[in-house]
């Protein structure tokens, strides 16, 4: 997850592409505090990738003394203050990105996430649902999905499963939706679909803890045994150390 959280922030960054407002891009993209802001933003994310979360963080604070307005360095610092815990600094420099860039998907879609771990679901479907909207955003799939995730972590089922479908209409190997979809599916009793969106999503070479435990369950739920088992027998061979394993044994002892 952290890994797919850096790339959807990259995304973010590069969907920005710089200050606030087009205004500001336009008339000052060859003044030296801007182009300085951006070489040290590029210079941050770059030893962010890399996991130097103090030398990043001092190149995008530098980014920032150079060009206050610059939203891909608010951005990636509220991702290093989030990996560090520290959720007040965090807000404070998604808050700048959301005022500077108001209507951007990426940075919208960025803020929803950080909202959502907060709990904050109303304020985080809010910002999922204005990055749809953003025309120039490259990936609304994305948002889409995040917005089913959030909405099924607030309870409600009927907007995420509505959210996550639109994710699959834009893009139908969307592995996060099919994963949510085959999970909701399956907590409603409805194994067969559940298994629908499951055989779609191994069919993309998903065969990580979590789609394996799923399969695990929907074939257990089914009363297929034998698929239950080659699930169970993959889970403890691949990833016996995992929580999915654990789980899937407390699983076979209540069943047993």
């Amino acid at each position: 997850m952290a890994c797919l959280a850096l790339a959807l922030l990259l995304a973010a960054c590069a969907s920005t592409g710089g200050s606030g407002t087009g205004e500001r891009r336009a008339g000052l993209n060859q003044a030296s505090p801007v182009r300085a802001a951006e070489i040290n933003t590029r210079l941050g994310i770059g030893y962010l990738e890399r996991g130097q979360l103090q030398v990043a963080m001092e190149k995008l604070e530098t980014a920032l003394r150079h060009d206050p307005q610059h939203v891909p360095a608010h951005l990636s610092l509220a991702m290093i203050h989030e990996r560090l815990g520290d959720d007040a600094s965090a807000e404070r420099h998604y808050r700048a990105a959301d005022r500077l860039a108001p209507e951007d998907g990426g940075t919208q879609n960025a803020y929803g996430v950080f909202l959502c771990r907060q709990q904050d679901y109303r304020e985080a479907d809010a910002h999922f649902l204005t990055a749809t909207r953003d025309p120039f955003y490259g990936t609304p799939e994305v948002a889409w999905a995040n917005a089913g995730v959030c909405a099924r972590r607030a309870g409600r089922l009927e907007d995420a499963t509505e959210y996550l479908r639109q994710a699959l209409d834009i893009d139908s190997r969307n592995p996060d939706a099919l994963y949510q979809l085959a999970d909701i599916y399956l907590s409603q009793g409805e194994a067969f679909r559940a298994r629908a969106f499951l055989q779609r999503l191994e069919s993309l070479g998903s065969r990580d803890p979590a789609t394996l435990l799923l399969g695990f369950q929907i074939e257990s739920s089914l009363g297929n045994r034998d698929l239950a088992r080659q699930y169970a027998d993959s889970l403890e061979r691949d990833y016996p150390d995992s929580r999915e394993a654990d789980q899937m044994r407390r699983l076979n002892r209540h069943d047993s």
